[in-house]
């Protein structure tokens, strides 16, 4: 059986989406609206989206998810092979998603910190010099996770510029292809 995401693309399902396509990994896409999210039986306890299950496996959070995929799907069978993706992975949902959308209390968008000039994204900046991907030489599940928040912050907050930022707007225009 294939595995199933409960989603929507109010969500950050849609990376999961993402590289599920990129490596060719058949799933199901489970219309949240038909689902009890309060049931014992939905994959994620606290009733929220991203969630999968696959098989006997229940996952939340979309970095533990992108990570569950790599690991069983996409290649990363190694302790080695998953180092080198879950570094990003988990950098992206803990440093990069708090520069790229400021939030209230309450989890409310208030704006970016891609108006600035802030430290991690410079740091970034200055790593992808001479570089097409964050590992290695082929597109990855930390293309994935780190692309998909740039890429999310500018459809957010269309009047930012990344211009000042070359290597980041290369990268993001080679995952965007």
């Amino acid at each position: 059986t294939s595995p199933q995401l409960f989603g929507s693309q109010g969500s950050r399902s849609p990376l999961i989406n993402w590289y599920l396509e990129e490596i060719g990994q058949e799933y199901e896409m489970v219309d949240i609206q038909t689902v009890d999210r309060s049931s014992p039986s939905f994959p994620n306890p606290f009733g929220q989206i991203p969630a999968m299950s696959d098989g006997d496996v229940r996952l939340f959070e979309s970095g533990a998810i992108l990570l569950y995929i790599a690991q069983k799907y996409g290649g990363y069978d190694s302790p080695e092979a998953l180092a080198s993706v879950s570094k990003w992975v988990v950098w992206a949902n803990a440093a990069l998603d708090p520069v790229v959308f400021i939030e209230n209390e309450n989890g409310q968008v208030l704006d970016t910190g891609l108006r600035g000039r802030p430290k991690k994204i410079e740091r970034l900046e200055a790593f992808l010099e001479g570089r097409t991907w964050l590992v290695g030489d082929a597109f990855s599940v930390a293309d994935v996770a780190v692309a998909s928040y740039l890429l999310y912050g500018l459809m957010f907050f269309p009047d930012v510029s990344i211009g000042k930022w070359p290597n980041i707007a290369r990268y993001m225009a080679a995952a965007a292809q």
